[in-house]
């Protein structure tokens, strides 16, 4: 079959590679002037007499996704379009190639180099969570090196929205499913940990953790057996790492990791990164809201309320917390860094420690679109909440939040007159 030269306004160069559905051209994007990867959907997929209209959904939900996920670890999704002719998604392109010539035993990576890729994936996954999206088809193909210390995920198009719709059947590779994927229950982030704990297992151990005859009896071993330990396929492996591993690869996903959080916490003690890169005990929450103004007028009691309601995360520089014209109804409050306010990527302003954001769709009391875009210019320690939680606060916790976002406008209001004034003379 030959290459077309042009899909859509991108300039074909090269082929990359094919699979089942899709396949993907280096191309260059004369708009942008910056290479690409460009994923062609195959027409068949889209026209399965069977699953064509399941395969065209899946494909809404990844042009709906297009660059509402903006993380170093995630590679980037400049485009998705889904035409009566032709469909294609327009990617980050990362020249590094995948993990998968690392899952062979006669290439495998140094063991720390192991710990340091998935603690990166934990948490580009635990922001995906917190955006409300799970992958679902985590495999070593699906995560691609930029160079020796980066790694990011790619393929979202199994991913799914958690507050669009409840999440069933066998989506995923079959090698990387898990349990509950074989049955067809419903999953979650949990059915993502499973598979990085089997991507992790390949790394170390060069082997997969069930050695089927066919594909029903693959599905019957990760239902029901236990993998091999993976100290008894490589006898230098420090036995933190196979309870790490074996843990994530529990049949029962209330027995695995409960938070991603909680699997990178682990691998972070044996890296050389800091735990906090992912997770702040209580105590140090409470001290944080403490030492700032915002929260001035709060008892300890409201604070712990607070806490009790809110998600908290740490993100590095660069992290798209959320874009404009985006719907969305929680806000945030910026514990620690700094972050851009940009509007049709001219800058608004820049927020710091204690500001807020996002608190307009609190006060409107509905799910509006967002004014503006907000970008982490450092590493950041944000808070969240969500409005159904915002209502589990007493009547006098949410009265000093209500206050604090009045002052708030009315910083801003005074802001905005100086501007004007500035502009005038």
């Amino acid at each position: 079959m030959s290459i077309p030269t042009h899909v859509g306004k991108y300039h074909i160069l090269r082929k990359l590679g094919q699979g089942g559905t899709s396949t993907v051209y280096l191309a260059h994007d004369p708009a942008a002037d910056r290479e690409v990867a460009l994923k062609v959907i195959k027409p068949e997929f889209l026209d399965d007499p069977r699953l064509g209209k399941q395969n065209r959904k899946q494909l809404e939900v990844e042009a709906a996704l297009a660059g509402k996920l903006s993380h170093p670890n995630i590679v980037k999704t400049y485009e998705a379009v889904i035409g009566d002719e032709i469909s294609y998604i327009a990617m980050e392109y990362i020249s590094g190639g995948t993990l998968e010539k690392h899952i062979r035993p006669d290439n495998l990576l140094p063991l720390d180099r192991v710990v340091e890729y998935m603690f990166k994936c934990c948490r580009a996954l635990n922001y995906a969570q917190f955006n409300g999206v799970i992958h679902r088809d985590i495999k070593p193909a699906n995560l691609l090196l930029c160079n020796p210390d980066e790694i990011k995920i790619s393929d979202l198009g199994a991913a799914i929205r958690l507050d669009l719709e409840r999440t069933q059947g066998m989506v995923g590779s079959p090698n990387y499913m898990s349990p509950e994927q074989v049955r067809g229950d419903e999953v979650s982030h949990q059915t993502d940990i499973y598979s990085l704990g089997v991507v992790m297992y390949r790394l170390l151990t060069g082997q997969s953790p069930y050695t089927p005859k066919n594909l029903a009896h693959l599905y019957q071993q990760i239902m029901h057996e236990t993998p091999i330990a993976p100290t008894k396929l490589r006898k230098d492996l420090p036995p933190q790492l196979e309870r790490i591993v074996m843990l994530a690869l529990k049949k029962d996903p209330k027995e695995r990791y409960a938070t991603w959080r909680d699997f990178g916490n682990e691998l972070a003690a044996l890296g050389h990164f800091e735990k906090s890169d992912l997770e702040i005990n209580e105590n140090q929450k409470y001290k944080a809201l403490r030492k700032l103004e915002l929260f001035g007028d709060f008892t300890d009691l409201e604070l712990w309320e607070v806490l009790r309601v809110s998600e908290w995360q740490k993100q590095p520089a660069k992290t798209l917390l959320f874009r404009e014209d985006e719907m969305g109804d929680a806000f945030y409050i910026l514990i620690d860094g700094g972050v851009s306010v940009t509007r049709r990527s001219r800058l608004l302003s820049t927020l710091g420690s204690g500001d807020c954001f996002g608190e307009m769709s609190y006060t409107n009391r509905k799910h509006m679109p967002r004014s503006a875009s907000i970008t982490s210019n450092t590493e950041i320690t944000v808070m969240k909440i969500q409005p159904e939680q915002f209502d589990q606060l007493s009547d006098r916790c949410q009265l000093h939040f209500i206050q604090a976002f009045m002052y708030t406008l009315a910083d801003r209001l005074r802001i905005a007159d100086e501007r004007v004034a500035s502009m005038a003379s």
